[in-house]
């Protein structure tokens, strides 16, 4: 994995280790998101007077996606903005709380993780990692999301909590690429790295994860 870092997510008790840096999105209100996302399309995109028209679309681009993110319960909205110094790296990874399925209850009811898994969230693949079994889901497809067609990988991860009383969502979408696998092995070691904190504490508010793994503005 590139250089990573520690960062705490806001409000929840995990742990996660990002390569490179990312913005976590506040998701408390659309207010506080849209003044977030303006000021960081600022620092990226620049304050020239003849970039406003992009800098406006890049919010509300943006923020349409952070909207649906919020309607559906995500509580987590974290933004890739290099993946190395100087190097872009446009990817998202949102996450979820979740039940566990009917269809999952005979496999958590003889303590096996991997059949729970495969019967409640069918269509994907067990990974063995370092202290849970996960699912997760693998897509690489055209997408139309620029003006010509381009390879978006998408990956849906479902992570059992140590208490077994429900599942971690995260889903990952990074458009662009040129091929597939080396990017799903780095988000496997991404989520791989997700530590489930005992209780909370004091993690840093919603910012940007850099250097320091910590926030900025």
């Amino acid at each position: 994995m590139p250089e990573a870092k520690n960062a705490k997510i806001a409000g929840r008790n995990l742990n996660i280790i990002l390569p490179g840096t990312w913005a976590n999105v506040p998701l408390d209100s659309q207010k506080s998101a849209r003044t977030f996302v303006k000021a960081l399309v600022r620092r990226q995109v620049g304050n020239d007077d003849r970039l406003a028209r992009v800098r406006a679309d890049a919010v509300e681009q943006t923020m349409t996606n952070i909207t649906e993110a919020m309607e559906i319960g995500v509580h987590t909205y974290l933004m890739s903005l290099e993946i190395l110094p100087g190097v872009p790296f446009p990817a998202a990874i949102l996450m979820i709380d979740e039940p566990w399925p009917d269809e999952a209850r005979p496999g958590l009811g003889e303590g096996d993780l991997a059949r729970a898994l495969r019967e409640g969230f069918p269509g994907g693949a067990v990974l063995e990692m370092r202290s849970t079994p996960v699912l997760r889901i693998a897509e690489f497809a055209d997408s139309d999301l620029l003006e010509r067609p381009v390879k978006v990988l998408r990956l849906e991860y479902h992570i059992p909590y140590p208490d077994l009383t429900r599942v971690l969502y995260a889903r990952v979408s990074v458009p662009n690429l040129p091929a597939a696998e080396p990017f799903a092995q780095l988000f496997d070691e991404i989520i791989d790295s997700i530590t489930f904190l005992q209780a909370p504490e004091g993690a840093p508010e919603a910012g940007e994860l850099g250097d320091t793994g910590g926030t900025g503005e």
